[in-house]
């Protein structure tokens, strides 16, 4: 029967939910001491990143979503971070995480084979072996209300915001020196073009958005900012008179980390979120 103890054992039972507390004397009702924590399923923590940043929103040529796990896992750790690098894998491991979050996914081309030593093949093994759980928000985080390109505008102190795509254009308080303007943003590493124009309305895409500057130079646009900056493209911009910013690829992404990182603390309840701390890759000579 459910709840019935073995005979002999008191205050046992077995195959019920519930453990029951000792009774104080002359209490007729049942107190229950703990209600066992039922734990967020991957499918639970897949529905509220879709409600972050809709998966069908990527790029036709980008992968996000599960790359790989079950979606019936439990969940009691996330850890958010930038690349699915070896490092942050192993960090995951030593940590007992359920669930990497990255916004760089793993896998971007179908393959013909896996060599289990190296790559993508080992990142692959070294997951599994830890039981864990690899999601990507890529593309569809960039454009999203709130994602990287919303953070990337914030971080730059850029007024009256407009979308387009992972594209975000907006202005300065007032016209600014770009060299003034740019020793006062938050970042450690960058590059410049200067066409000799005071910065007033600036065009910001993370990543390697410098495809768009001609569309931002349309829109009014006077300096473009992203990362992965061609020396052509960048030339082409600077003789038709816009500034380049180039903060590296990690700079204009990487700023959404610690903000993903809260938000899922609010809204995954019970589950332990972190971000991951890297750095990039790049280091001045």
């Amino acid at each position: 029967m459910l709840g019935q103890g073995k005979k002999g054992e008191k205050g046992t039972s077995t195959g019920s939910l519930f453990q029951h507390s000792n009774r104080p004397k002359g209490h007729k009702g049942v107190l229950f001491s703990s209600i066992p924590f039922l734990f967020m399923k991957l499918r639970d923590v897949m529905t509220v990143l879709e409600s972050i940043a809709p998966f069908d929103a990527a790029e036709e040529w980008d992968n996000v979503g599960l790359q790989i796990g079950d979606p019936g896992s439990e969940i009691q750790a996330v850890l958010v971070a930038l690349d699915p690098s070896y490092d942050v894998i192993r960090g995951a491991a030593r940590s007992k995480t359920d669930l990497i979050l990255t916004h760089h996914p793993l896998m971007l081309k179908p393959f013909s084979r896996l060599d289990l030593s190296r790559g993508v093949g080992k990142k692959l093994a070294m997951l599994i072996r830890g039981r864990m759980n690899l999601v990507s928000m890529h593309t569809n985080l960039d454009k999203a209300p709130g994602g990287v390109a919303d953070e990337l505008a914030a971080r730059l102190s850029l007024c009256e915001v407009n979308s387009h795509g992972a594209l975000r254009l907006g202005t300065l308080r007032k016209k600014t020196p770009l060299r003034d303007w740019i020793n006062g943003l938050p970042f450690q590493t960058g590059r410049i073009c200067d066409a000799g124009r005071d910065v007033l309305k600036i065009a910001a895409c993370p990543g390697s958005g410098m495809e768009y500057w001609r569309q931002a130079r349309e829109l009014g646009c006077d300096t473009m900012v992203t990362g992965d900056v061609r020396y052509h493209a960048a030339l082409d911009a600077l003789e038709d008179g816009m500034n380049v910013v180039d903060l590296g690829h990690f700079g204009t992404e990487e700023v959404i980390l610690k903000p993903l990182a809260a938000r899922l603390r609010r809204e995954l309840k019970g589950v332990a979120v972190r971000a991951h701390k890297g750095r990039d890759v790049f280091s001045s000579i």
